[in-house]
């Protein structure tokens, strides 16, 4: 049985009915198909036909940990990085993000990041955390991925492709507000080794550079 969104979504915007076949996923590897048996405007009923499940990757995953961005923008970043197959995205508060009552934004973000998993065929939903402190995200980080490749974007940094051929391990990637990161933040970086990577040599949007940094490093797994 669905929920009341879910079937509103079969009714009223697929318009399914009674018959109509139907793929699910639950956001953690599962693929399910079905039929549907009944449906109404607040409930729908399948009849489930079959499972399929993928197991979750244990490396090879791309987190990034990304500077919270107002609205719309922010929105936009999540439902492309989930389509793009992003493993994790934890919105920071760096030193220079713009200050905002953000708590709400993920909140919302899962609800894109379902519609975007559904629109894309993915199975798996990408983790969603924050927002929380530049150091606070990535201690926690590293603690999740512990062997996981440290980067940061920055124009100045050496090019992607030269970095990371062929990637195998974890790799969480900092996206910094347009402000830039702080002094502090760059000596943060530095003590643990993280590596400065180049898209190209402009100064990008965070949704941006978000999504870029999300589509060459899954492109070149």
């Amino acid at each position: 049985m669905l929920d009341a969104e879910q079937s509103r979504h079969l009714a009223k915007v697929l318009r399914l009915s009674v018959g109509d076949s139907v793929e699910l996923i639950d956001g953690k590897g599962c693929l399910a198909s079905a039929t549907i048996k009944e449906i109404g405007r607040q409930q729908a009923i399948l009849t489930l036909l079959a499972k399929q499940y993928t197991p979750a990757k244990t490396a090879g995953r791309l987190i990034l940990a990304v500077s919270i961005a107002k609205g719309e923008r922010f929105d936009w970043l999540v439902e492309k990085c989930t389509e793009l197959g992003c493993d994790h995205i934890a919105a920071v508060r760096y030193h220079n993000t713009v200050k905002m009552g953000s708590e709400s934004a993920i909140g919302r973000a899962k609800k894109i990041a379902i519609a975007a998993a559904k629109q894309s065929g993915r199975v798996f939903l990408p983790a969603l955390t924050g927002p929380i402190s530049f150091e606070q995200s990535i201690a926690e980080l590293c603690r999740l991925y512990p062997d996981a490749i440290l980067a940061y974007g920055d124009p100045q940094g050496r090019p992607i492709t030269s970095v990371l051929p062929a990637l195998r391990p974890d790799v969480i990637v900092c996206i910094g507000p347009e402000g830039g990161f702080s002094m502090e933040e760059r000596d943060f970086l530095a003590r643990r080794n993280a590596v400065a990577l180049s898209i190209n040599d402009g100064i990008l949007r965070i949704e941006t550079a978000a999504v870029a940094f999300c589509a060459v490093l899954n492109g070149m797994r």
